[in-house]
């Protein structure tokens, strides 16, 4: 095909988010996180151009580490990283930097419904609303920057996962000492209460939440929503 009639399209979106990032109080500046996405990573980059972009990395801990460097306003990510769990990560940078906004790319055939329960994913666009022409990127960052959750059209109608059951606040209290790594001899000291009671809470928490062990339940709880990375 022949984009060379839309190539001041491209110009006009940089214009366009260069100005809108400015026109906030967050730093004017993207981090890219795209896993083995080359085509992604090209989209992004025409769509911000090389000014905005701040760091482009392909794994999750050096994704971590470089927004520890420098305050960004912006963290744009694909749902397939070289190392890391996207939902993770997403959790873990809203946690340490609140104020920064998370777009996710979302490129699996079958796209993980969690995602767009997720209430800390600012924007989440399916690869396959980003033609050329539709915008879905910029709709979504924009969006994002004036402090509204964005969906494109293809994510808007995901069958979204069964509601875990009920939880107690003593079963949020177990899986908060769960998420902490705590023992249950460790969970009974914090909340003062016997081992053996903790290890029978830690028992009907999984039950309740239909995990077979505890790394089953803080992953249903994180893709949840229930806890978040501290």
């Amino acid at each position: 095909m022949d984009f060379t009639a839309d190539l001041p399209v491209v110009q006009i979106r940089r214009a366009v988010m260069r100005r809108a990032l400015i026109a906030t109080d967050l730093p004017p500046r993207v981090a890219l996180a795209m896993g083995n996405e080359p085509l992604l990573l090209r989209y992004t980059v025409g769509l911000f151009g090389y000014g905005l972009i701040g760091c482009a990395v392909t794994d999750a801990e050096s994704c971590l580490r470089r927004l520890a460097e420098q305050p960004y306003g912006l963290l744009v990510c694909s749902d397939s990283l070289e190392g890391g769990d996207v939902l993770s990560l997403t959790a873990t940078v809203k946690e340490r930097h609140p104020q920064l906004k998370v777009i996710v790319i979302g490129t699996a055939a079958v796209q993980d419904p969690a995602l767009v329960r997720a209430g800390w994913v600012d924007g989440l666009v399916a690869e396959r609303d980003m033609t050329f022409r539709s915008g879905a990127l910029q709709a979504a960052v924009l969006a994002a920057l004036g402090g509204h959750h964005f969906r494109s059209a293809s994510m808007r109608d995901l069958p979204v996962p069964a509601p875990i059951s009920e939880l107690s606040p003593r079963d949020y209290e177990i899986l908060e000492g769960l998420a902490d790594g705590l023992t249950d001899r460790e969970i009974a000291e914090r909340l003062m209460i016997s081992p053996s009671t903790a290890k029978s809470y830690t028992k009907r928490l999984l039950q309740n939440m239909g995990a077979r062990n505890r790394l089953q339940a803080l992953v249903m709880a994180l893709r949840q929503g229930l806890i978040r990375l501290r």
